[in-house]
Parts: structure tokens; sequence; C-alpha cells
């Protein structure tokens, strides 16, 4: 059953690799397009309501699905109930969404946020018809079909918002997408999972799921307001246009935050929860989760902080040069959260998510404080207060984290040693390069963005291979193991 285990998380982790950096390059590619043709207030307006439909969607599936991946004995009537439960609480917020609206753009005094608010709200409506198919299908970690469902869903609704913002929609062509993004997902994850929701609805089975669900619930809306205050202040003070600029620095940080470390914990939280009495095996799979994240994460990082200016430039315009430097200091804030994430899996397969809400409930609290102290100073002290605080709290939520697996900070330090010293080495070299490249009169943004990568690129894998670190070749080998048959059965 271990080499099992191991043999179907890797499989797990290969298929939601190719799932995610499947949809992050599209999306990518997408976003540029979308950023030449239409302007950053666009960002900034569709930026503002999804402050509002963010928080709709932390609630909207009601934690269940979180559930029904943890819950170890699973019955019909827990399916059934959750089907209907999360369908009648994405009727009651759809009918929120159309009341606040208009407060919501009040809030910000902007008309047309009202109109995009319940139009991007209408995308969880029909979402939630999929939530419990898709937690159907990560509990029997069926990655293949999932993978095959979200990129399909991405690719049609980013093609479709280029279409029609080369068609002159403007900003709808940001608000649809969403939508247009949960309809395909519905209609995929009804083709490739066979279970279909019976009329029946238990209070009891309710009872059962939500008493977990409810932690998970709240954690989600209070991690919701510590993601999403800095919008809101710079939303508030510095309008439209400001919060584009700095809504684009910060998607920037978290595509490999969100693309990469949920990769791996999206797959982690299922397979800890099959071994959650199991500390020593917890251990071992925990250190391997945040050594292969950091080993991508901290080097996409490093890399982003030093080629900012020539990156914007190249493939955003211009127009977008203002986010350059937030977006260097949003870096340290991605490095730290892209590990920061993985506690999550050990606290939910542990069935502790009491620790998770109490956590972000604390640390919302210090977070606001820093962002209304540093907006004195515009999204530059935003952004600045993030990086402080987040990096001054994290070694406190991971002691935290360790002790309930029983792992020392010496054993979790040396697990982030080969790539922390590897981006280390690598941002020397690309600053002295970068500062020879100077006094070169021929050189340009393309040629500076392209020759950084690549040098840093190089430098990065030669130190982790002359140092014979093992990390890297054990995070080669598990995805070479991925590409043989793996049974589901266990």
């Amino acid at each position: 059953m271990k080499e099992s285990l191991t043999r179907l998380t890797a499989h797990g982790i290969a298929w939601t690799a190719i799932s995610q950096l499947s949809n992050q390059a599209f999306l990518f590619i997408v976003t540029a397009i979308l950023a030449r043709l239409l302007t950053p207030e666009d960002f900034g307006i569709v930026g503002m309501a999804a402050i509002f439909t963010g928080l709709v969607a932390t609630v909207n599936e009601l934690g269940l699905n979180a559930a029904i991946i943890q819950r170890k004995e699973l019955s019909e009537s827990h399916l059934a109930t959750s089907f209907w439960a999360i369908m009648a609480m994405g009727i009651l917020i759809f009918g929120i969404a159309i009341l606040a609206a208009p407060f919501v753009a009040r809030f910000f005094g902007k008309d047309i946020v009202a109109p995009v608010v319940i139009l991007s709200s209408s995308g969880f409506l029909i979402g939630s018809l999929g939530v419990v198919q898709g937690s159907l299908l990560i509990k029997g970690m069926l990655f293949k079909q999932l993978a095959a469902t979200e990129i399909g869903a991405t690719i049609i609704s980013g093609t479709a918002a280029t279409v029609m913002a080369f068609a002159g929609f403007g900003v709808w062509s940001l608000a649809l997408k969403g939508v247009i993004f949960s309809f395909a997902s519905v209609v995929l994850l009804w083709l490739v999972c066979s279970w279909r929701p019976s009329i029946h609805f238990s209070l009891e089975s309710f009872k059962q799921l939500f008493g977990f669900s409810v932690k998970v619930t709240g954690t989600r809306v209070v991690n919701y307001f510590q993601a999403n205050v800095d919008y809101m202040v710079v939303g508030k003070l510095f309008g439209a246009y400001s919060l584009g600029i700095y809504s684009l620095a910060y998607r920037l940080i978290t595509m490999p935050l969100t693309k990469i470390s949920s990769i791996v914990t999206r797959v982690t939280f299922p397979a800890y929860s099959s071994i959650q009495d199991d500390d020593l095996r917890l251990r071992r799979g925990y250190l391997k989760e945040i050594a292969y994240i950091s080993l991508v994460t901290f080097p996409a990082l490093t890399g982003l902080f030093a080629v900012a200016p020539e990156f914007i430039r190249v493939i955003y315009g211009e127009k977008w040069v203002s986010a350059i430097l937030p977006l260097r200091i949003l870096c340290i804030v991605g490095v730290v959260k892209s590990i920061g994430t993985t506690v999550g899996s050990i606290h939910y397969s542990k069935g502790r998510a009491d620790i998770a809400l109490k956590w972000n409930i604390s640390k919302f609290v210090i977070l606001t404080g820093g962002i209304f102290a540093g907006s004195r100073y515009g999204i530059v002290g935003v952004a600045t207060a993030i990086a402080i605080v987040t990096a001054a709290l994290f070694p406190i939520i991971q002691w935290v984290t360790n002790r309930l697996i029983k792992l020392s900070f010496r054993e979790y330090l040396r697990a982030l040693y080969p790539s922390t010293s590897a981006s280390t080495l690598m941002l020397l070299f690309l600053a002295a390069y970068r500062l020879l490249l100077h006094g070169i009169s021929w050189q340009n943004d393309f040629f500076n963005l392209i020759s950084s990568v690549l040098l840093g690129s190089v430098v990065y894998f030669v130190t982790l291979k002359v140092a014979r670190m093992r990390v890297l070749d054990e995070f080669f080998a598990i995805i070479l193991s991925t590409l043989k048959p793996v049974s589901l059965k266990r």
C-alpha cells in the first residue's frame, strides 16, 4: 500500500502539473494579449468586482468539497446531500450578489462595477453544479480526468475572452471569461465523472460533513479577507488605474504560488488524509513536498525579481512600467507563500482545520494594520507592508505545523537548502551580468530578458548538479516514474 500510494501521488502530481502548467502557459499568453488590447483601468474594474466575487467563491461550496475529500467513510447520502446543499447556497449567494452589487459599486465610486459583479457571480452559480464531481475526482486521485476538464475549460474561456477583446467588448471580455470557464468546467466534469445526484437530502449526513466543513469555510473566508484587504485599500484609496497596476504585479507573483504550489498541495491533501495517523510517513512526504515546490518556485521568483523591468516592458508594454517596483517587492511574498501554503494540507489531513482558522484570523488583523500603515506611500508601501508581515509571521505558523507531525526545524531547513543556495547563487550571477550589460551600447530589453533567463537557468541547474544535491535527481526520477501505468486500486 505504501508503494502504491507513493506511485499514485506521483502520478497525480504529474497530471496536475500538466493541467496547471498548460493552463498557466495559455493564460499567460491570453493575459499578455488582453493587457495590450485593454487598459489598466479595465483590469482594475474587474479587480474591484473580484473583491466581492472572491468572497462569494469562498462560501459558495460551504467547505463541503474539502469534507468529501477528507472523510474516510463516504456514502451516497453524503454526496447527494452535498450537491443540493451547494446548489441551494449558490442560488442564495447569487441573490445576495444582485442586492449587494450597487453597494460595491458605490464603495469604489464606479457604477460599472455593479453589473460586472452580477455577471461574475452568475459563474459561481453555474459552477455549483460541478463541485461534487470535481471533489470525487480529487478524492479518487483521478487527476488525469480532472486535468482534461481544466485544460479544456481554460482554452475555451481564454479563446472566447481574446475574441471578445478584439471585437471591442472591453472590460466585458474579462468579466465573461470567468462565466464561460465555469460553464465549460461543469459540462466537462459531468462528461468525465459518472456520478449523478439523486433527489435526496439528509440532515444527519449534512451535519456529519458540516462539522469539518464549517471550519474550512471559516478559514477560507478569513483567508479571503486577508488575501484581498490590499486590493480593497488600493482600489478605495487610489482608484481603478492603480488597482490595475497593483493587481497585475500580484498576479505575476502568484503564478508560481497558485499554479505550482497547488499542483502538489492539491494532490497531497487526499494522500495525507489517507495516512493521517502515521506521522513518520507524513514527515517524509511533507519534506519532499516543500523540497520539490521550492525547487521550482524559488528560482522562478528570484529570476522574476531580477528581470522584472525588461519582463514588464517586453511582455506587457510601457503603460505597465509602474508595476515593476511593486512586482519586485512582492516576489519576496511569493517565495514565502509558495512553501507556506503547504501547511494547510497538514492541518486538514490531521483534522485540525481549527488551527488554520485561528491563525488566519490573527494574521488578518496584523496584516490589515500593516497595509493601512503602508498605504501612506502608495502601492509600493502596500507591497512593502505585505512583504514585511508575511516574512515575519511565517516562522510562527511553520513551527506550529511542524509540531503536529513532530518535525524539527533543522530537518525543515535542510529540505529547503538546495533550492535556496542555488537560487541565491543564480541571483548573484544575474546581478553581475546585468551590471555588465549597462556598458554595451547595442543591448535592448528583449536581449537582456532572454539572455538573463538563459544564464539564470544554466547557473541554477549547474549549481544543483555540481553540488551533487540529490533533490534534483529525485525530482526527475519521480517525473519519469509517472510515465509508467499505475493502478487505481489501493
